[in-house]
């Protein structure tokens, strides 16, 4: 018998970031607009920047970021 088999699609990690205040107000702001957490539409925000990122070489004469 062939069963459904329902797994979870990601497990959530909790992480820590600094921003600036305007950018916790601007969520804040619209989390109580759109009856959502600040979390949740900020995983959508960087969700949806993923696909919108674009990484572009550096000049050889420019020094990279240190690695974290």
């Amino acid at each position: 018998m062939d069963e459904l088999k329902i797994t979870k699609k990601t497990e959530p990690v909790m992480f820590t970031i600094r921003v600036d205040k305007s950018i916790v107000d601007f969520y804040d702001n619209l989390s109580r607009e759109t009856k959502r957490s600040r979390n949740e539409l900020i995983a959508m925000a960087l969700e949806f920047a993923m696909d919108k990122i674009k990484v572009e070489s550096l000049p050889e004469n420019q020094e990279k970021p240190a690695e974290m």
